[in-house]
């Protein structure tokens, strides 16, 4: 299903330079334990950068083509996205305000492009979810974002999505707003 996939304890690596294509689910999924679980658990500060991602969700329309769930201190840098039937890169797995191990992940300079493809709804090319302090999102060019009923957003801030910073991201073409904010606070 995932080309490749991170889970408990997973800390410091790096994926540079791959090419990902044709695939069942997304390119990456990176995950962890949660905040009650025991810290050895949690995964973190793992590098995906300067990967070409396409023609993912084959089998798994639903996929992501990078997934950052329970996880901290990510770089996700210099990668294309496209051609996928949902998000393009998401971060954070708590609903709401509660607790969360998702923060300080860096999302930059990457180019996400031809996501959604107007199968499916609620989707955008970077979705939030949950409080991410420390959380950066910059530098992205995203375009060509469709969505089969409502969505189809450039960057979607879904619930509780807290203390994340946006900053010089070029948006255009996407089915609704360029920039979606949804029950969040705290975004700059």
């Amino acid at each position: 299903t995932w080309a490749f996939e991170l889970n408990n304890g997973c800390t410091g690596n790096d994926f540079t330079l791959n090419e990902i294509g044709y695939v069942a689910a997304g390119g990456f999924r990176v995950n962890g334990g949660s905040y009650d679980e025991h810290p050895f658990l949690r995964t973190s500060n793992n590098r995906i950068t300067q990967n070409h991602i396409h023609h993912y969700g084959e089998v798994y329309p639903s996929a992501v083509g990078i997934l950052l769930q329970q996880t901290e201190g990510n770089n996700v840098a210099h990668n294309m996205v496209h051609h996928g039937y949902y998000t393009g890169i998401s971060i954070g797995w708590e609903w709401g305000y509660q607790r969360s191990i998702s923060r300080d992940n860096i999302i930059e300079f990457n180019h996400i492009h031809h996501i959604g493809q107007g199968l499916l709804s609620d989707m955008g090319a970077i979705y939030t979810l949950g409080v991410s302090p420390g959380t950066i999102i910059r530098n992205n060019l995203i375009h060509d974002v469709d969505a089969n009923h409502y969505g189809g957003w450039g960057i979607y801030h879904d619930e509780g999505s807290t203390h994340i910073l946006d900053e010089n991201n070029i948006v255009y073409n996407t089915k609704f707003a360029a920039f979606n904010i949804h029950f969040a606070k705290e975004i700059t």
